[in-house]
């Protein structure tokens, strides 16, 4: 485990996981820019290989929406979406997190695997409502982190 600093992963594609108030799971992309709390950066690589493990298992809802990409992109967003994450992206200049895809059906924690557990709950969001946001500044996010 290598703690991080929002500088060392400034400028870097980087994505994190966290819970809302609902037990819903989002998965968020800095594009180089974005907000990246205390307990992502506390330990990119768990989130790393957590999402990874989150990509690799089966699809278990559709996506209400995604962006389209072309076939030379792996779509991240619409494959967490698939399995049930709301999915955010930021921007390379730090502008809020914008809810890119969204499940038809979202996961809660309580459903997923222990060992995915113990990370996702590294960075939870009590105030916040995955399916209330279309938009999460960074000062929104450093405040619901908080509490």
């Amino acid at each position: 485990m290598t703690q991080k600093t929002a500088d060392d992963i400034r400028g870097l594609e980087y994505d994190w996981l966290a819970v809302d108030a609902d037990g819903h799971v989002g998965f968020f992309s800095t594009a180089g820019g974005g907000y990246a709390p205390d307990g992502f950066l506390a330990d990119a690589e768990s989130f790393g290989a957590t999402i990874e493990a989150l990509e690799a298992s089966p699809a278990t809802t559709t996506a209400r929406f995604a962006p389209s990409l072309t076939s030379e992109y792996t779509n991240s967003w619409r494959l967490m979406a698939e399995r049930g994450l709301f999915a955010f992206d930021s921007d390379f200049f730090g502008g809020p997190y914008r809810l890119v895809a969204a499940p038809e059906v979202p996961v809660r924690v309580t459903d997923l695997p222990a060992r995915v557990v113990e990370v996702l709950t590294r960075v939870v969001l009590r105030d916040l409502r995955f399916r209330e946001q279309a938009v999460l500044s960074a000062e929104t996010l450093a405040e619901a982190s908080r509490t």
